[in-house]
């Protein structure tokens, strides 16, 4: 059954290759080094038995001691240097004592070389000599070259064993040294979840390594949208149960006087009755924007192309016979084509009317407006009210957010409807924003997509 390996640390990963790379270093250089110092004992030898092979033309010598004497100026090594001599006649001779032993002695060639190894005796270089009447064997001996190699290889492993050593302590250091700001930042992270109720968590944001401080920033930004969005939450379940609260709590005030003296004064049933249905009206209102808020988080919708221009002006003729302020329209001399969905358009525009009805002065017309500009088709409401000022500009699109609270209780409404405008209009992949309606009065201005441009 095979098991899983364990995820490893900063000082596992680092510490595998950093050995890996270490011993692929060692080892690279151990066959260079000992290519290198082979090829040149090669070479040296080949030279050698060149040499020999033109003094032995050249003084055909029969005996060891006149052969070693007039190769001695040469640096001839007569201890593992030798040659076997075959005659016409088929007789072997020998240039060195006891030579003849070498002659019986098992021998493997490596390919490719000139290399032999011969048991008993070693490793050599061989050259083979061919003259008119003999047949020159030279054996040249490699003990130098295998003595090198050992004292090599010997002091590489030793080098390496210290590097390893050496650069594991390094690894260690450097691991701790390059996961402290990791766990620091993971362990701010861990405090941060554990601490729910704190208001804006941040964690630390080290300088270096970049990509950790960079990762820092990122998670900061996260947690600041994320507590944001919990605020807002927050705030938004408040609101909602405080706008809840009051319709409820005036129902139940009423039932409960109906009960109390409902029976001595039925004068008062019709209009606690009144009341009740008025508050429930309210409260049925108030669940209808919170689902159609619900609906726009998770709506996803098909844009078209649509005439802004035709849509409007058939809002406004339904419109209209509901109001007593009249409504005026400025429209293109073309279709205004933008990629929207009819139907949100429909409740964006109503609810825009709604709110210029509700807030701007009964004596004045509302004014909608469509024209285009650039890649864009631009949808205007505006009314002659009182305004909006530059702080309520920054929270008008906020559930629950109401321009005027001293006058919450006369003007009906949630103090949703320009939230759920907002929606729709980010889910038509358009813009809205307010600006002063000169001289008084507010204006809302919803950007859509050209459609003739996409």
């Amino acid at each position: 059954m095979s098991t899983k390996t364990p995820p490893r640390t900063y000082a596992d990963i680092i510490r595998h290759s950093v050995t890996s790379l270490l011993l692929t270093i060692g080892i690279i250089i151990v066959i260079t080094v000992s290519v290198t110092l082979t090829v040149d004992q090669l070479l040296r030898a080949q030279d050698q038995a060149a040499k020999l092979s033109t003094s032995l033309q050249t003084t055909q010598v029969s005996n060891f001691k006149d052969w070693l004497n007039i190769n001695r100026s040469s640096g001839l090594n007569s201890h593992n240097t030798f040659v076997l001599i075959k005659n016409a006649n088929g007789t072997t001779t020998s240039l060195l004592p006891h030579a003849q032993q070498l002659a019986k002695a098992n021998t493997w060639s490596v390919p490719f070389t000139h290399l032999v190894y011969i048991k008993g005796w070693g490793l050599f270089f061989s050259e083979t000599l061919k003259t008119d009447n003999r047949t020159y064997a030279l054996f040249i001996g490699m003990h130098v070259l295998i003595g090198n190699l050992h004292v090599l290889i010997s002091v590489l492993i030793i080098a390496i064993g210290l590097s390893l050593l050496i650069g594991l302590l390094y690894v260690r250091w450097l691991a701790n040294r390059l996961s402290a700001p990791t766990l620091t930042l993971a362990r701010a992270a861990k405090q941060a979840a554990a601490n729910s109720e704190a208001t804006q968590p941040e964690l630390p944001q080290p300088s270096e390594p970049v990509e950790i401080g960079q990762l820092a920033r990122d998670f900061n930004q996260l947690l600041a949208a994320q507590n944001g969005r919990l605020q807002r939450e927050r705030q938004f379940i408040s609101d909602a149960s405080h706008e809840l609260r009051t319709p409820i709590a005036t129902i139940r005030g009423n039932l409960k006087l109906i009960e109390r003296r409902g029976k001595q004064h039925p004068e008062i049933i019709p209009e606690s009755l009144g009341f009740i249905d008025q508050e429930s009206l309210r409260m049925q209102h108030l669940i209808e924007n919170l689902l159609h808020l619900s609906r726009a988080d998770r709506a996803e919708i098909s844009l078209h192309p649509i005439d802004i221009d035709t849509l409007a002006q058939s809002v406004i003729t339904h419109y209209q016979p509901l109001v007593n302020q009249p409504i005026t329209y400025t429209g293109p001399s073309t279709p205004a084509m933008a990629l929207a969905d009819t139907d949100m358009l429909h409740q964006v525009l109503t609810a825009l009317l709604d709110n210029a009805h509700k807030y701007g002065d009964p004596d004045q017309p509302i004014e909608v407006t469509v024209s285009q500009q650039d890649q864009h088709v631009i949808l205007s409401v505006a009314d002659h009210g009182p305004g909006i000022s530059a702080t309520d500009r920054l929270h008008i699109f906020e559930r629950f957010y109401r321009v005027d609270e001293s006058r919450s209780n006369k003007i009906e409404g949630s103090g949703l409807g320009l939230a759920i405008v907002s929606q729709l209009v980010h889910l038509n992949k358009g813009t809205i924003t307010v600006t002063d309606n000169q001289p008084h009065g507010a204006c809302f201005i919803i950007s859509l997509l050209n459609a003739e441009e996409n």
